[in-house]
């Protein structure tokens, strides 16, 4: 939820993401995708203060993904120092 207007907000996913996992779909779909070394940075765009925007990401694990992978996520916008939240997945055989 915004605490106040973000004019450019842009999603930025670690690459355990996207490692040996296949997204299916994203709803609401990104304005735009793009790589930042390796991490999948999706554009946003303005976000209301007050509002929640809440992004659904459907995917699948690739049957030779096993393991612990970084899953964080940094939200960056209009230059503020970016939100972080880490997390981490495991992903049995």
């Amino acid at each position: 939820t915004a605490r106040k207007k973000l004019d450019q907000a842009e999603l930025v996913l670690a690459p355990g993401w996207i490692h040996d996992l296949t997204i299916n779909t994203m709803a609401p779909s990104p304005t735009s995708e793009t790589s930042q070394d390796g991490r999948l940075a999706l554009d946003l765009g303005p976000i209301a203060a007050g509002r929640t925007y809440v992004l659904f990401i459907d995917y699948q694990v690739n049957p030779t993904n096993v393991g612990r992978r970084s899953q964080s996520v940094r939200l960056e916008a209009d230059g503020q120092a970016p939100l972080v939240v880490h997390r981490t997945v495991t992903i049995f055989p």
